[in-house]
């Protein structure tokens, strides 16, 4: 009975902050509380959802809140309040437990961005040719409404052989399918192994770069940089496929964060968004985030793709992907794998 009262207590207290316009604190408390009391995440989310803040809700607490245990569907919901707020002022005190170091010098700044392209540029190659399962969760926003529906997951194998990714599909739904990812339709994303590393740490990109902040990502330290590539240097291509199956692309620019953890200057997550799309391309936004954790691949630990997130908007119609990598094995020179037509 006593905790059937101590929740009460805590819901009043928590819709009282949202009546008057809730600071960022009482948000991290509220969230903080709720994880470790292990209140469901969707109940935390619809609860969040719900409120209305009077302070602007920086990226750097919710991914700090993400270290801590908050679920997918807060993080969501975190992430609407930091979309609603962002013209709000900022909060004049730091909530407990996040107040960052002091900044990284201009010569620690160049350091860390040096050593971690160094290391990037090297990554495809020091890959061991493997194989892993990849689950794509698919919904789609027919009307642009946040009102998502989802549509069939898909399984597929995903090899990484010779520096290369092949994809073989496995099923749609849980049934058998022979078909190629392309003839599945849908938004797809490829070259999460080394290809987004690549293009950004890669001379020829010209990329612009800054430190932009410290955070805690999977309870580590990390330096959090903002990078832009410009279109004229073609860091990523999108394509649309119509209706028979014909396709249209588009090089476009791309700008984003680059989290580098700060003991071994590994690329931890990418977050990245296209820009300079061309005016009446189908697609108007693209966005991904990709995490990074390690993995054990036939006795040796490689830091290799945990998770991708992406969306696509093409004109009303919304598409979200959430991409799991499962499974990492040694792939064996002898095995026979029949691979799909286009490689990345």
């Amino acid at each position: 009975m006593r905790v059937r009262l101590s929740a009460v207590l805590f819901a009043v207290c928590f819709w009282a902050a949202a009546d008057n316009g809730a600071s960022v604190n009482s948000v991290v408390a509220a969230v903080r509380t709720s994880i470790s009391r292990k209140r469901k995440d969707a109940e935390l989310a619809a609860s969040l959802d719900k409120m209305k803040l009077a302070q602007h809700l920086e990226d750097r607490v919710i991914e700090i809140l993400e270290s801590e245990g908050a679920g997918a569907q807060t993080l969501g919901a975190l992430q609407r309040m930091r979309d609603a707020s962002r013209l709000f002022p900022v909060p004049p005190d730091t909530p407990p437990g996040m107040t960052p170091p002091p900044p990284p010098s201009s010569t620690e700044e160049q350091q860390v961005w040096q050593a971690t392209g160094s290391r990037a540029l090297d990554y495809t190659r020091s890959l061991p040719d493997f194989i892993c399962s990849e689950t794509i969760h698919r919904w789609t926003d027919p009307d642009g409404k946040e009102e998502w529906q989802p549509t069939p997951t898909v399984v597929a194998d995903l090899t990484f052989f010779d520096g290369n990714e092949h994809y073989k599909l496995l099923t749609i739904d849980g049934k058998p399918s022979r078909q190629s990812l392309l003839e599945v339709g849908g938004a797809m994303s490829q070259g999460e192994f080394g290809s987004m590393l690549a293009t950004i740490f890669n001379p020829s990109s010209d990329t612009d770069y800054r430190w932009d902040h410290w955070t805690t990502l999977r309870k580590r330290p990390t330096y959090v940089y903002f990078f832009r590539i410009t279109a004229a240097h073609r860091p990523q291509r999108l394509q649309f496929v119509i209706t028979g199956g014909e396709s249209v692309t588009a090089a476009v620019g791309q700008h984003g964060y680059v989290y580098i953890d700060r003991e071994t200057n590994w690329v931890t997550r990418i977050s990245a968004e296209a820009e300079e799309i061309p005016t009446g391309f189908p697609i108007q936004k693209s966005s991904a985030v990709l995490d990074y954790d390690y993995a054990d691949v036939g006795g040796r630990r490689f830091l290799l793709p945990l998770r991708a997130e992406v969306r696509i908007d093409a004109g009303k119609r919304q598409s979200l992907n959430t991409v799991e990598f499962q499974k990492y094995r040694k792939f064996a020179a002898a095995a026979t794998v029949s691979f799909e037509a286009g490689k990345k």
